[in-house]
């Protein structure tokens, strides 16, 4: 058997991965005006899925000020978590 590569027409194939917890980090901060949060989705076997992106800008970014709970709970809600 040959290891070439054997044409086909194009073929959608769906997986569910079911997201359990997350990892945050700061992706790019620009001072006095937004942040991008880089968000690591895992399932429950601690097996990586995805990541996620979401920038805070204007008065979501203002609101953060030091409190970390907030950006955790920004992410939740823009990611559709609960």
């Amino acid at each position: 058997m040959s290891s070439d590569f054997i044409a086909i027409q194009p073929f959608v194939q769906t997986t569910t991965k079911t997201i359990t917890q997350f990892r945050l980090s700061v992706q790019e901060l620009v001072l006095f005006q937004s942040v991008t949060i880089r968000a690591e989705l895992f399932d429950a076997d601690n097996n990586f899925v995805n990541v996620s992106f979401v920038t805070l800008t204007g008065t979501d970014y203002t609101s953060w000020m030091n409190d970390d709970s907030y950006i955790v709970n920004y992410v939740k809600t823009s990611l559709g978590f609960t």
